[in-house]
């Protein structure tokens, strides 16, 4: 059971970037599930999965050091080892009941979105599967559409491992037992995709699109990337080359539209990424950094949406978004809600700080208090920031979107992820948010990879490579409507933890008269055979 851990770990690693063999998410989810419930080890199968797959997945860290790596490796492998242990648990107690099961998969996959240090959202198994499928996401969301294949993967595994049971009355009781749970449970899916699908539509008799908008990610990159790496004015240099790039832009707009005979320009914002900005260069301190900007603005007509970092003194820093408007003024600043463990904080840092390389960590992050929405052109296009590692939690996306974002900016750094995968899975993760929410989605990357991704089917519109200095635009637009995702969240997955804890209350008999009248007939059967 334990190789059988191992080869689902290695299954589940290879079906992310930068491996992508997607259809291999489901032998490795039938592998490890049926690992677990089959295993005395259950915790130490558990332990193994989650280690090797999220060792594997994660392995662009250790560009920050091993030292950050290793301990959310081992992490992510406990997590799963007590899910092996609680899986295991509930399967014995209740002789693996499906509903009960699915109702313990819900609970983790809601718990290890929040937990610990405000959740770690990487790995969910839907995200794979973009590509492919898309209404799915719209109904349920990442997490609920992940619940949804690892329920029908799960059902598989259970008839299998009735398969084996020795005695024939067993079996047929058994597999009665499970064909009517899948068979519930298929038709309670039924219902709810049906109810949403419904809704989806009426939602979007309402759909308003609010217009285009023509946005350019400028990727200005590091002379120096990588939390370890240290070079001569390196956040100097930094916004230098996003400047001088942005001055490369054309006041000449790429994309514009005819109406009425006049040509009408379209709205126009500009992207900096996170870290492009911040300390002796912040706009919002700095008069001659404003001022920089501000003729940029002028000269291009178009709103700028900058990332940077701000000192509040030795021991705290924001993490900003900061939205100059048309006129050149600063109309409004996002605070990072979301700080990212040990890179922007350091939890329990009065009993850590005798490891030497937390030393890098020498602020920890000030929390903004919610999302700001940020209006565009003359049409007030609505968009929304969120920041580096909050783009990839469902949550603050969808946060954005009932606040009545249209349009939404992922700014974010990357640089610690090296030439690992991880930023092709953060895109992933993207992608499976912008549909779920039908939100076109702007992923600026200081270092890459940058993109544009459709909220309609979740493509990457274009994309730019890593650790290269480039501008890329783009005409997004601004929808208004609402999916059943953003309205209602993981509902899916409060459901079937309802019904697992009604399940799992309700008084069970030790015996069934069907189960008795079976031992009966095969007792006479038995007798008959001797009498004659």
């Amino acid at each position: 059971m334990l190789i059988s851990s191992l080869l689902s770990g290695v299954l589940y690693f290879l079906s992310f970037p930068p491996f992508g063999y997607w259809y291999l998410i489901f032998p490795a989810l039938w592998i490890f599930f049926g690992a677990v419930l089959r295993s005395k080890k259950s915790f130490l199968s558990g332990f193994i999965f989650g280690s090797v797959s999220y060792g594997v997945i994660l392995f662009g860290i250790q560009s920050i050091g091993y030292e950050a790596w290793i301990p959310l490796t081992i992490l992510m492998g406990l997590m799963y080892g007590v899910f092996g242990k609680t899986l295991s648990y509930f399967g014995f107690k209740t002789d693996n009941n499906f509903f009960i099961l699915v109702a313990v998969i819900s609970v983790f996959d809601l718990i290890r979105a929040y937990f610990p240090f405000g959740g770690f959202p990487w790995g969910y198994p839907s995200t794979v599967l973009i590509d492919f499928i898309q209404q799915p996401f719209k109904i349920f969301g990442p997490i609920g559409f992940s619940l949804v294949i690892q329920s029908i993967v799960l059902s598989l595994v259970l008839n299998f491992i009735t398969s084996f049971k020795n005695k024939k009355y067993e079996y047929d009781r058994q597999s009665f037992l499970r064909g009517r749970n899948i068979l519930v449970f298929l038709l309670i899916m039924s219902f709810v995709y049906e109810i949403g699908f419904a809704a989806e539509g009426e939602v979007r008799k309402g759909d308003v699109e609010q217009g285009d908008i023509e946005i350019s990610i400028i990727q200005g990159n590091s002379p120096c990337p990588g939390a370890k790496n240290r070079c001569e004015n390196e956040r100097q240099r930094i916004y230098e080359s996003h400047l001088n790039l942005t001055k490369s832009l054309s006041k000449e707009q790429l994309f514009t539209y005819e109406a009425l005979e006049e040509e009408l320009i379209k709205p126009r914002l500009i992207v900096w990424p996170e870290s492009s900005s911040g300390f002796g260069n912040d706009p919002g301190i700095s008069a001659k950094t404003l001022d920089e900007i501000s003729q940029e603005v002028k000269r291009l007509n178009a709103s700028f949406l900058i990332g940077g970092d701000r000192p509040v003194d030795s021991s705290y820093f924001e993490n900003y978004g900061i939205y100059i408007d048309e006129k050149g003024k600063i109309a409004g600043e996002y605070l990072k809600q979301h700080p990212v463990p040990f890179g922007e904080y350091i939890p329990f840092r009065k009993y850590l700080d005798w490891i030497p390389p937390l030393s890098l960590v020498p602020r920890d992050m000030i929390r903004g208090n919610g999302q700001e929405i940020f209006s565009i052109g003359k049409n007030n296009i609505k968009i929304s920031s969120v920041i580096s590692f909050e783009g990839s939690f469902e949550r603050y996306i969808r946060r954005s979107v009932q606040e009545g974002a249209e349009v939404i900016v992922i700014l974010t750094n990357q640089a610690s992820y090296g030439e690992s995968g991880m930023s092709d899975q953060f895109i992933l993760m993207s992608r499976a948010n912008a549909v779920s929410n039908h939100r076109d989605i702007v992923h600026a990357a200081i270092t890459g990879k940058s993109a544009f991704i459709s909220g309609f089917d979740g493509k990457v519109y274009s994309s730019t490579e890593l650790f290269t200095n480039a501008v890329s635009t783009r005409r997004l637009i601004a929808y208004t409507n609402s999916t059943p995702y953003s309205l209602w969240g993981n509902y899916l997955n409060y459901i079937m933890i309802a019904i697992g804890f009604i399940i799992y209350s309700f008084p069970k008999k030790k015996t069934s008269t069907w189960n008795n009248q079976h031992i009966q007939n095969h007792s006479f059967s038995s007798n008959d055979e001797r009498a004659k």
